[in-house]
């Protein structure tokens, strides 16, 4: 190849070259205008963002302050429509009385072994006043005379110038004037071997020391005593088994079990007591018992009715603390209600003579041992026969 042609190839390389040069700087200079381009208008969109964003925050916060203002209007406008004025009152909500706060459990189960052995105590002595005849009874059972009479004279009489003619007698006061004459059964048997009547011979007697009226006289035979002796424990029996089935189809044989034993506990230990205070077992007093029997169940059924709901909802086993808090929750209801009924019967034994201050004090005892009784002897004795079972299962 020639010089020429050598030169002239020379120069046409770098004529290329120079182009692609030139080439490449136009392409980086355009690049760079579309990017400062693309940055400009991202700038002016997000600035745009920002302003719109700010004048909707504004437009907010204005709707927001006027509908506050609207709603303190409206409040200012009830405030003056439900302000109290010297002649309305404003009402508040009842206040109940309760013995005890409420959630609060008292532990009675850790008790229960005291309570068995004075249950056990204080029966024992009952049935041994009962079977040795150290019960006062009436005429109605034992037989023989009562006298309802009355001085007609100004001056007063006591009891014991009554006493001086009737030595053999029971004399009881019913008022002022009034007394009440119990004769035992001899009495009757001599009238009737002199030839006289009962009655007749009773106020041959008072006219020795007085004017009297007798206004009643009743006379009862040994048989029908008798008669009415048997009839009263057996109605006392009856009652107490139609009751324990009850409690059997309602509940369940450890609620019946415990039922049978506090009911029978109450009625012993109630007739015990009277026995020593004075109190003639009589027809009165025996209802009063059947009406001690049918009233002591009734916090026992609530007791029992609290366990089982509370074995049904939360599904828990037979425990203490279960019986605890279902005595606990039911133990307000049953005092007010128990003191609903010992308020007057206080009255009966303070102002009433005769038959019907014994009514009250029967009333009195059976009704502070029937609640006693529900705690301590239904309760108690139906978780002990449970947790015997269980024992005996587990032994197995």
């Amino acid at each position: 190849m020639s010089e020429k042609d050598k030169l002239k190839k020379k120069l046409f390389k770098e004529a290329e070259r120079e182009k692609k040069e030139k080439f490449d700087e136009e392409k980086i200079s355009v690049k760079k205008e579309n990017q400062e381009s693309l940055t400009h208008t991202r700038e002016e969109v997000i600035d745009g963002k920002e302003k719109s964003n700010v004048v909707i925050q504004q437009e907010q916060f204005q709707k927001a302050k006027k509908t506050q203002k609207a709603q303190t209007k409206d409040v200012q406008q009830l405030k003056e429509v439900v302000k109290p004025t010297p002649k309305t009152k404003i009402l508040t909500p009842p206040k109940f009385f309760s013995l005890f706060p409420y959630g609060k459990v008292i532990n009675f189960m850790k008790f229960r072994k005291w309570a068995y052995a004075l249950s056990s105590v204080l029966t024992l002595l009952s049935l041994f006043i009962i079977f040795s005849g150290r019960v006062p009874l009436s005429p109605d059972f034992r037989g023989g005379v009562s006298a309802e009479v009355e001085y007609r004279g100004n001056e007063k009489i006591s009891e014991g110038e009554l006493r001086t003619i009737f030595p053999e007698a029971t004399i009881q006061r019913l008022g002022e004037k009034e007394f009440l004459l119990k004769l035992p059964l001899d009495f009757v048997e001599k009238a009737k071997q002199e030839g006289k009547d009962a009655g007749s011979v009773i106020k041959e007697r008072l006219s020795q020391i007085g004017q009297f009226e007798t206004k009643r006289v009743e006379s009862v035979g040994s048989l029908i005593g008798a008669e009415l002796r048997k009839k009263g424990v057996l109605a006392v029996i009856f009652s107490l088994i139609g009751i324990s089935i009850y409690i059997l189809l309602r509940f369940e044989w450890r609620f019946a079990v415990g039922a049978f034993i506090s009911l029978f506990h109450d009625s012993i230990i109630t007739l015990g007591i009277a026995s020593v205070l004075g109190v003639e077992f009589s027809l009165p007093t025996l209802a009063a018992i059947l009406t001690l029997i049918g009233y002591s169940i009734n916090d026992s059924i609530i007791i029992a009715d609290r366990i089982r709901e509370k074995l049904r909802l939360s599904r828990t086993i037979w425990t203490e603390e279960m019986f605890n808090k279902a005595i606990s929750e039911t133990l307000s209801r049953t005092i007010i209600t128990v003191l609903t009924v010992m308020l007057p019967t206080i009255t009966i034994i303070l102002f009433g003579t005769g038959v019907l201050k014994d009514i009250g004090i029967v009333f009195l005892i059976g009704l502070i041992f029937g609640t006693y009784s529900s705690i301590f002897v239904v309760s108690a004795i139906a978780l002990d026969i449970h947790n015997l079972t269980m024992k005996k299962s587990f032994s197995k």
